[in-house]
């Protein structure tokens, strides 16, 4: 039996996020489609904003007004994200609450967490969630609200009323956008609820990785100072290190 239309053009976006960018006539042959379905498929996704066609071929797309899905950021920089995870576990194992966002880089810290049983973890992103329920890690705290599907979380105005009860020793925040020395995000609703929980908590942590310095997002969420430390990848140049530094306290992985 043949993939689904939506298997496929699940699987599809996966391969052009995992490739950067593809000819569309290798398209054709991989999935052994006809053009016209290709065509289709591809108008589909394009119209998520999550792809881009350009004189036979097509490209990912990182836009400024919309977050592309978390299986596909997944696959973005996932070595890179590895790095950064490593470093802001062992930051963060002295705190005894700690809240996670729905950023995938903050995800893969998940992994590289210690084994205390006497941590709380806070977070509104069902990924996360998942994540450290099968970790089996301390006490889970999950925020509910309203289901946002692109990011695998949970946003809004109950969202925000729980978030507003709690004080965790730490926060931990990923970054869509990092321009001119501030974090942007495509969502208002998210870019304030991460501000939020940055204010909530005593010490705040920026986990990113080099695409984020090259991207543009349309809400400003906080300036690069409000956070405690930002942890980066080594991709990121030099000169945007040193600006970081004369800002807050910087850790490459």
């Amino acid at each position: 039996m043949g993939l689904s239309k939506q298997q496929r053009q699940d699987d599809l976006a996966q391969l052009i996020y995992s490739r950067g960018a593809i000819r569309t006539d290798e398209l054709i042959e991989l999935f052994d489609v006809s053009p016209m379905t290709l065509y289709r498929d591809l108008a589909t996704l394009e119209s998520k904003r999550l792809v881009r066609r350009s004189r036979g071929e097509v490209s990912a797309l990182a836009s400024s007004l919309s977050e592309t899905p978390v299986s596909f950021r997944l696959l973005q920089e996932a070595d890179a994200k590895d790095a950064v995870a490593r470093v802001a576990a062992r930051e963060l194992s002295d705190y005894s609450s700690i809240f996670f966002d729905d950023s995938t880089t903050a995800l893969a810290i998940v992994e590289y967490l210690d084994d205390a049983t006497q941590r709380s973890y806070i977070t509104n992103s069902l990924a996360v969630a998942r994540a450290l329920s099968k970790r089996s890690l301390g006490k889970l705290i999950f925020l509910g609200g309203i289901y946002n599907p692109p990011l695998d979380a949970f946003f809004g105005p109950t969202t925000t009323a729980e978030l507003e009860n709690l004080r965790p020793a730490a926060v931990v925040l990923g970054a869509a956008s990092v321009q001119n020395l501030a974090i942007y995000h495509p969502y208002a609703e998210v870019a304030s609820f991460k501000a939020l929980a940055l204010s909530q908590a005593e010490y705040s942590l920026l986990v990113t990785t080099a695409s984020k310095f090259t991207r543009t997002s349309l809400h400003k969420m906080v300036d690069i100072r409000e956070f405690n430390c930002v942890i980066i990848d080594d991709a990121v140049p030099a000169h945007t290190v040193e600006d970081l530094k004369q800002e807050t306290r910087v850790l490459v992985a």
